[in-house]
């Protein structure tokens, strides 16, 4: 019986202590050559504070993959990250279409286009709720009601 690959991508959440691309993805990189996996891109996607913490951890590296893979193997590549402590959180969806656009696009951590750090030039969009004109608004209710 012939082997059958089908092509995956996976969302991996590291640790982000390391600087270094090559060595935060070590853990990645080990696993799916351990389970013999094809791999066409591996790139950054972001380096982000987490919304909650995660073991501990408030900030994490999120690791772009897209590999080809017999699918009955996927199953132990989430076992064998679950089982790295470096390795926080993965997913794996399988990409039946992908083009080679896809493979080559920009993540935001590769974008020439510079984001304002955490803080800096953020600002509340919505609108004041004390701006002077809407003041009367509660009194107007009250009035209403004589």
């Amino acid at each position: 019986m012939a082997q059958t690959t089908k092509t995956y991508e996976g969302m991996f959440l590291l640790d982000a202590g390391n600087p270094d691309f090559q060595a935060a993805c070590e853990p990645v990189q080990t696993i799916l050559s351990r389970n013999e996996v094809e791999v066409l891109a591996i790139k950054p996607w972001d380096e982000r504070k987490l919304a909650y913490e995660i073991a501990r951890r408030k900030r994490g590296l999120y690791v772009l993959v897209y590999f080809k893979s017999d699918p009955l193997r996927i199953a132990e590549i989430e076992h064998d990250c679950q089982l790295d402590e470096r390795v926080v959180r993965v997913l794996i969806l399988r990409r039946d279409q992908l083009t080679e656009q896809e493979l080559q696009a920009e993540t935001p951590a590769t974008s020439t286009v510079r984001r304002p750090a955490e803080g800096e030039g953020e600002r509340d969009e919505r609108p004041s709720r004390d701006n002077g004109d809407d003041s009367s608004d509660s009194n107007d209710a009250d009035s209403d009601k004589d």
